[in-house]
């Protein structure tokens, strides 16, 4: 008697990839269990971090000679940025604590211009 068609066409395939994925799993514990594997895992480790290193290092000498910002100089501008903007919230608190009354007086009291030391020429005079 012949067998009956699966219904399912991809059914065959489903279990092919579950066939390949057991296989694939033995053989990758087995090779990730041996000391080999974690000698070899931790050289190339080793080799990525120093290689980030010394691209780190070019890349800022680069900007250096292009007289450029690295990336640390931006990070240290925001953090300076970011405590200005600190104290400048705090100033302004401390102007909004006083009472309005007070904000005029001080207001008015600061110098708007600078004081005129200069006096126009009369007319018909020259200078």
């Amino acid at each position: 008697m012949a067998e009956k068609p699966p219904s399912d066409p991809l059914s065959v395939w489903r279990e092919l990839v579950s066939q390949w994925e057991k296989s694939v799993n033995s053989v990758a514990n087995e090779s990730m269990g041996s000391d080999q594997f974690s000698s070899s895992m931790n050289k190339a480790l080793g080799a990525s971090a120093q290689a980030q290193h010394l691209m780190t290092e070019a890349m800022s000498r680069y900007l250096a000679t292009l007289n450029l910002p690295s990336r640390e100089d931006v990070i240290n501008i925001g953090e300076r940025l970011q405590s200005i903007e600190a104290h400048l919230t705090r100033v302004v608190e401390l102007l909004e604590a006083f009472p309005k009354s007070r904000r005029r007086r001080l207001v008015r009291a600061a110098p708007s211009m600078p004081p005129r030391t200069k006096r126009p020429s009369k007319p018909g005079k020259a200078e």
